[in-house]
C-alpha cells in the first residue's frame, strides 16, 4: 500500500508540473491512457492522481467530456487518506506551512482526553498546543494530550514545538512503529472567543473541528487531539 501511495503521489506531482508548464486555465488534458503512457505509470495511478487534483480544485472532470484545468482555489485541500502529519499534508498539497506558536506542558487532561487516554482523576499528561499558518494565514489550532509514559517508555513531546517534528514523528522516535492507525471525528462548529482570536476570524464564524485518536495495533489510545481549522484557508478531503 505504501508503494502504491508513493506512485500516486509522484503522479500527482508530475501532473501538477505538466499543468503548470504546458496548459492554461480552461485547457483540456489528454485522456487517462495518453497521460499514463506519457508519464510511464498505470491508468489507475493517473485516475487516482486526477481525483486528487480534482478534489484540490486544480482540474474539473466531466464524465464523457474530459478533464479541464481549473482556476486555482484560494484554499488548500488536505487529504486524510494516510497517517501523515498536518505539516506533511499541507506541503503535499503544494502550500507553505509555518508554526506560529507552540507550547508543551504537563497538565490535567480535559474530560474528553482523560476518557480517551484512560487516565486517573489526578494524573497529569502532556498538553501540546500548536498554532499553524498556511501560506502566511492562521489556519489551524491544534491541542493534543499525550501520556507521560507508554508501555513503560517515558515520553518527552518537546520536539513537537518544532515544525519539523509532529506527533507521529515524536511517537515513532520513542517507540518505532507504535502508531498503526488513527480515528478522526469531524464536525462543523462556531468559533469560540479564544479560537477566533488565534485564527483571526469573528467569534461564531464557521470552523471545522476534528477530534483525533492516535492508536496502536491493540487500539490503545496513544494521543488525543482536537484541531480547529479555519475553513476559508483550507479544505479537508477524506478518502477511504
Amino acid at each position: 500500500m505504501a508503494k502504491r501511495d508513493s506512485v500516486v503521489d509522484s503522479t500527482v506531482a508530475q501532473l501538477r508540473q505538466l499543468i503548470a508548464t504546458q496548459y492554461q486555465i480552461g485547457d483540456r488534458l489528454p485522456n487517462e491512457k495518453q497521460l499514463a503512457e506519457g508519464l510511464d505509470v498505470s491508468r489507475g495511478s493517473v485516475r487516482e492522481a486526477l481525483g486528487t487534483l480534482a478534489a484540490e480544485g486544480a482540474v474539473t472532470r466531466t464524465w464523457g467530456v474530459g478533464t479541464f484545468v481549473s482556476v486555482p482555489r484560494s484554499t488548500s485541500s488536505l487529504s486524510m487518506a494516510a497517517i501523515e502529519s498536518y505539516r506533511e499534508r499541507v506541503r503535499a498539497a503544494g502550500h507553505e506551512v509555518a508554526l506560529l506558536r507552540a507550547h508543551c506542558e504537563l497538565a490535567n487532561p480535559e474530560p474528553m482526553a482523560a476518557r480517551a487516554l484512560r487516565t486517573g482523576p489526578d494524573e497529569q499528561v502532556w498538553r501540546v498546543e500548536r498554532l499553524f499558518a498556511v501560506d502566511g494565514v492562521p489556519s489551524a489550532l491544534m491541542i493534543e494530550h499525550i501520556p507521560t509514559t507508554i508501555g513503560g517508555v517515558t515520553i518527552d513531546p518537546s520536539a513537537m514545538t518544532s515544525l519539523e517534528s509532529g506527533l507521529f514523528d515524536m511517537l515513532d522516535a520513542h517507540i518505532p512503529g507504535i502508531v498503526t492507525h488513527t480515528s478522526t471525528e469531524v464536525e462543523a462548529v462556531a468559533a469560540r472567543e479564544l479560537e477566533a482570536a488565534d485564527l483571526r476570524i469573528a467569534v461564531g464564524a464557521p470552523v471545522l473541528r476534528t477530534e483525533q485518536f492516535t492508536l496502536s495495533d491493540d487500539d490503545t489510545c496513544l494521543a488525543h487531539g482536537v484541531t480547529v481549522q479555519h475553513t476559508d484557508v483550507l479544505r479537508m478531503r477524506i478518502v477511504r
